[in-house]
């Protein structure tokens, strides 16, 4: 699997923090209900940005690479 850097969309830091891990988010959507697949979800430490991954990603800290 292709390893890329984060980097928010918003303002490009490369900084996060995980909110959760197998998180999953429900709603309505024209009078239909629906689940999300389970997905890690990572907040942007410079600009609040929340970013949503399925489970499949992995994260390490810049000094474990």
């Amino acid at each position: 699997m292709e390893q890329k850097a984060l980097s928010c969309p918003i303002c490009q830091s490369n900084k996060a923090e995980m909110i959760g891990k197998s998180v999953k988010l429900a709603g309505e959507f024209e009078n239909k209900e629906f689940l999300t697949t389970p997905m890690t979800v990572l907040r942007c430490v410079k600009c609040g940005f929340y970013m949503m991954f399925d489970n499949s990603a992995e994260f390490t800290t810049k000094e474990d690479l």
